[in-house]
């Protein structure tokens, strides 16, 4: 028996296959989609929160108390006066500049001690030496000669005067706070525990 076949040319086999011939992605283009999809990651997982309100309020806390380490650490290694004020909305280091009779006051020009503002709907308290504070609105509040910080980092190493920043979201049990500590300078936990 004698097979036949219609084809004249070996190259028409492939071109008669109904398999036709498919393009891959190339390393560029995957390449751009990987770098969207890292940077819309990068803009929405921030936003996020995942841990719900009491975790808002730790991780700010949180954030003030090591701040507060830093400016007390770097009055003592740069040898200059630090001290941070406190309004209804936000807190912004500030350092003297002069000496400490006729010294002003100012803005702590510094990526790590920027103005920072608390989120909505935080309540805060400020006690200094037990006794507390009327913070002014964040709106009104301008840096001037008057301007005094309501703590302040010394260069010898000191942190004066005690102090207390209590904050919450008025709807939440955990109340968390930073305070000025024994054994150290600065401390940090859930209100009722420290």
């Amino acid at each position: 028996m004698t097979c036949t076949s219609n084809i004249s040319n070996p190259g028409d086999i492939a071109m008669s296959s109904p398999i036709k011939n498919q393009r891959g992605f190339s390393l560029l283009e995957l390449i751009v989609v990987i770098a969207m999809m890292a940077t819309l990651t990068g803009v929405i997982v921030p936003r996020i929160n995942f841990g719900g309100e009491k975790n808002q309020i730790r991780t700010e806390t949180l954030r003030l108390a090591e701040l507060m380490r830093r400016a007390s650490e770097e009055s003592i290694f740069k040898t200059r006066e630090i001290g941070i004020r406190f309004t209804d909305g936000d807190y912004q280091f500030l350092t003297l500049e002069g000496d400490n009779r006729t010294g002003k006051w100012v803005a702590y020009e510094s990526k790590m001690f920027r103005k920072r503002e608390w989120p909505d709907g935080f309540e805060v308290e400020v006690e200094l030496s037990g006794v507390g504070v009327e913070l002014e609105f964040s709106d009104a509040f301008k840096i001037d000669e008057k301007t005094r910080p309501h703590v302040l980092f010394l260069s010898n190493g000191e942190l004066m005067p005690d102090f207390k920043v209590l904050v919450d979201k008025g709807i939440s049990d955990d109340r968390w706070q930073v305070a000025s500590g024994v054994e150290e300078p600065v401390t940090v936990g859930i209100a009722e525990d420290l």
